[in-house]
């Protein structure tokens, strides 16, 4: 009997499969006999034929994962494992598959494994919205397939990392990358395939993002027609896009028809990026048009989509900024302080992807990269050494460059000296701390609006003295929440009143802290202006260096380096005698 013959019975066999078959992979799997007499290729290939049923793939994908077994085939198991990750809904039964598809594939040259497996493991990550993750697991991919010489799998991964860029709002360096992936699909020849597509969607936005409309409708003229013909979801998204870019040229009327023409298809998509721009752009044209019942409504929309999913982009900001305005000006303090805590937990996520993803791909992809063109640059300097002229306007812009920078850095040196100066003779704090105390009856007739009772806020606020007076907001990691728990009390308690006694957000407030107690160490004690950047940031509770930095820098107008450096010299200053 011939393949072809026994594969068509196989199939006709596996439309009867008795259910109990499909064991759970968590459980002992027995093979059915049906399938005992097939090689590992012919399983495989009926596999191919039934991908898209569920039941069928499960019983014919564990059959292939135990003949490969049988003949210790690691990279015949690694697929298997691969392709079991899209049948299972169990996050750690997903990861636990694809940690052994690498783990069987890893010390083995093959151009498809680990890279595949890597890069499923990033695109998981992804969706989850853990870009650390997803950037390492995505640098893992472009690393194998560099070294097992797949460019198609090199340019895939690039085309991902871009994406990772473009939500982080890196919109300039993610356009460098997706026009690089379209260059290489184009030298292909293929341009009505799905990844082609895929690139299309991405590079068009990004065109919108870096207001190269005309370059983003140039293309959508192009794949508007395939898209429609190939799926639906591609179409809503370069409709979304057509809409945004008819935003930006102020043309509300049509950018409404083409955002509400794709919200049905975008609705239905797992990546909700599309649609909760969607509704933010929708809120900012009726912002536009004085509509702000329907901007409230929209942004209101995008932000039940973003506690869901947690799809952060980072133009959605606003939104919040709009909403908390909103209901300040009616006085509505409930809503006020929900949204306030909305935007403090969207900065809070979006912080902890720029500071940490950044510096990866900065790192490990960025630098690499610049190394690579700086070869390539090199070469073609060389190769066009007798264009005397070019060489002269470059040294002429390098000198004028060179000329700007000296100036710009005796104006900033000049400036950070005036305001160590201003800061070192000001009385200020002493004036807010009356000030403060001035609006005393005020606050209490806010916090009575707020219905907290006299006594908790009485018990609140000493707990907050004895905060302060024994430095524990020195301590990393503070917040609300954790404080509440402390003081033994409800978290938005803790919240309104340290919004209204001291006037300013939970977190400015425990930061202000930290850096008036720095500021009295450095005045004070000597060994402390010895200490390092990054010891002095861990010793007063910040996370990260970079955190310490901006916000001194936001609070004194200086960095905490020159700070030091001139706190060192004005205490050491000898006293003139008059």
């Amino acid at each position: 009997m011939n393949t072809t013959v026994r594969i068509i019975r196989l199939i006709v066999l596996l439309s009867c499969l008795n259910p109990a078959f499909s064991q759970s992979f968590e459980e002992h799997f027995v093979m059915p006999d049906s399938l005992k007499k097939y090689s590992y290729n012919e399983t495989y290939k009926i596999y191919e034929l039934y991908y898209e049923d569920t039941l069928k793939s499960k019983v014919l994908l564990r059959s292939c994962l135990e003949k490969a077994k049988a003949n210790v085939d690691s990279i015949k198991m690694a697929r298997v494992y691969n392709q079991l990750f899209y049948y299972v809904n169990n996050d750690s039964l997903k990861l636990d598959f694809l940690d052994k598809s690498i783990k069987l594939s890893e010390t083995i040259n093959h151009k498809l494994f680990p890279a595949y497996s890597y890069s499923n493991k990033g695109g998981f990550y992804l969706g989850k919205w853990d870009f650390e993750k997803a950037l390492d697991n995505y640098l893992e991919a472009l690393a194998f397939s560099k070294k097992n010489k797949n460019e198609d799998f090199q340019y895939l991964t690039q085309h991902n990392i871009g994406i990772i860029k473009s939500k982080l709002g890196k919109h300039k360096e993610a356009l460098g990358i997706f026009r690089d992936c379209l260059k290489y699909e184009l030298k292909k020849g293929i341009t009505d395939t799905l990844d082609y597509l895929d690139i299309m969607v991405d590079l068009t936005e990004s065109y919108s993002k870096n207001n190269l409309v005309d370059s983003s409708n140039y293309y959508l003229k192009k794949v508007l027609p395939i898209s429609k013909r190939y799926d639906t979801g591609l179409y809503s998204k370069f409709t979304f896009i057509k809409g945004l870019n008819f935003y930006y040229q102020q043309k509300n009327e049509e950018a409404k028809e083409s955002f509400k023409e794709a919200l049905p298809y975008l609705s239905q998509l797992a990546d909700k990026r599309e649609m909760v721009n969607t509704y933010f752009y929708l809120g900012k044209i009726n912002e536009t048009l004085s509509n702000n019942t329907t901007s409230v409504t929209y942004y209101k929309k995008v932000d039940s989509i973003l506690q869901k999913t947690e799809f952060i982009t980072p133009e959605v900001r606003e939104g919040y900024l709009f909403l908390i305005d909103s209901y300040k000006a009616k006085r509505d303090f409930k809503n006020q302080l929900f949204y306030v805590d909305r935007l403090l937990a969207f900065d809070s996520i979006m912080l902890k992807n720029n500071t940490q993803v950044n510096e990866k791909l900065i790192k490990q992809y960025d630098t690499a990269k610049l190394l690579a063109e700086k070869e390539k640059l090199i070469a073609a300097i060389y190769d066009k050494n007798s264009n005397f002229k070019l060489y002269i306007w470059v040294l002429v812009v390098i000198v004028l460059s060179l000329m700007i920078l000296f100036y710009y850095q005796f104006q900033k040196r000049k400036l950070y000296a005036q305001r160590f100066s201003v800061f070192m003779e000001s009385e200020s704090s002493k004036i807010e701390k009356t000030a403060n105390e001035s609006k005393l009856d005020t606050k209490v007739l806010e916090v009575k609006k707020l219905k907290i009772a006299e006594e908790i806020k009485e018990d609140i606020l000493r707990k907050i003295e004895r905060f302060e007076e024994n430095k524990e907001y020195l301590e990393p990691n503070i917040t609300t929440n954790s404080l509440a728990e402390r003081f033994k009390t409800n978290s938005k308690y803790v919240s309104r009143i340290v919004n209204i006694y001291k006037e300013k957000n939970f977190k400015n407030y425990v930061n202000d802290l930290r850096i008036d107690y720095l500021i009295q160490e450095l005045k004070t004690n000597k060994k402390f202006r010895n200490y390092t950047i990054k010891a002095i940031s861990s010793e007063i509770g910040f996370n990260t260096t970079e955190a310490f930095s901006k916000y001194f820098h936001k609070k004194t107008g200086l960095y905490p380096s020159y700070f030091i450096k001139k706190m060192s010299e004005y205490q050491d200053e000898p006293e003139v005698n008059v």
